[in-house]
């Protein structure tokens, strides 16, 4: 499994525990932002302890390949996370999919290194691991993601209703797909 890529602007690399007051500023300058489209997390997810026990574990499901996240750098800034691409729920053989995640720094959005990022990664996720179909579930308010899977090549599928509890309440979804030419 690839676990560094550069692109003409990023370097995406996989992490180890080592990253965790990395992660934790990238989270914790992000927080207000974040919080509005994933669950509830609880305070302990803003310390270093609990960025390397998620790290820890991330890092044995990547070893599992049933996940992997790559964390985003701006190649004229590699000591800063500017944002992650994640794809979860890999499932093989059958079903041959699994399920995207990203999200960016406040200060780096709508500059196409997210797209970027997706565009580098899916290929690689889909020859190496043999996936063909990538799922994005979007709140259907959060336009700049829609907008920007779209752009990518994922197709809307419908809604997935009452799929995720946000802020103590359950959410509706968009399905995006993107099917891969692996």
């Amino acid at each position: 499994m690839t676990f560094e890529i550069k692109t003409d602007r990023l370097v995406l690399k996989v992490l180890g525990p080592e990253a965790a007051p990395m992660v934790l500023s990238f989270y914790q300058r992000n927080r207000d932002i974040f919080e509005k489209y994933e669950p509830i997390i609880g305070d302990d997810f803003y310390t270093i302890a609990h960025q390397k026990k998620i790290l820890e574990f991330e890092h044995k499901n990547i070893l599992k390949l049933v996940m992997i996240r790559y964390w985003i750098f701006d190649k004229n800034n590699p000591t800063e996370i500017i944002g992650t691409v994640s794809y979860r729920n890999i499932v093989r053989p059958i079903y041959e999919s699994c399920t995207i995640g990203y999200k960016m720094d406040r200060n780096h959005m709508n500059k196409g290194f997210c797209s970027e990022a997706i565009k580098a990664t899916i290929p690689i996720i889909s020859s190496e691991l043999g996936i063909h179909r990538f799922e994005a579930l979007i709140l259907p308010d959060n336009d700049s993601s829609i907008h920007m899977v779209e752009k990518i090549g994922f197709k809307y599928e419908g809604i997935l209703r009452d799929k995720i509890i946000i802020n103590g309440e359950r959410l509706d979804h968009c399905m995006y797909a993107y099917l891969a030419n692996n």
